[in-house]
């Protein structure tokens, strides 16, 4: 049962660091950590779970970061008017 919770932990994490600021982790983990104790495994399978999911999370949150970063600067480039083609019209002979 613990591997959905860590590929949903891990695209939560990119999905959370595409959109929103680091304070947004702890409430989710928070919301994860209550799903994976309603699951009612045993103790130390529960404790693992929420421990992988967290740190999972996290290290989606950080690659989220990177892609936005990215993103950013090719958009940056793409809205640069040298980058751009020209609008004029072409001259004919």
């Amino acid at each position: 049962m613990m591997m959905p919770f860590l590929i949903i932990g891990t695209f939560a994490g990119v999905l959370l660091g595409l959109r929103f600021k680091i304070f947004i982790l702890v409430p989710f983990i928070l919301i994860l950590a209550c799903a994976i104790i309603a699951t009612g495994d045993g103790l130390k399978a529960t404790a693992l779970t929420i421990l992988a999911t967290a740190v999972l999370l996290q290290i989606g949150y950080m690659l989220g970061l990177v892609v936005r970063v990215w993103a950013g600067r090719y958009l940056m480039k793409r809205k640069n008017p040298r980058d751009q083609p020209s609008k004029s019209k072409p001259v004919s002979l």
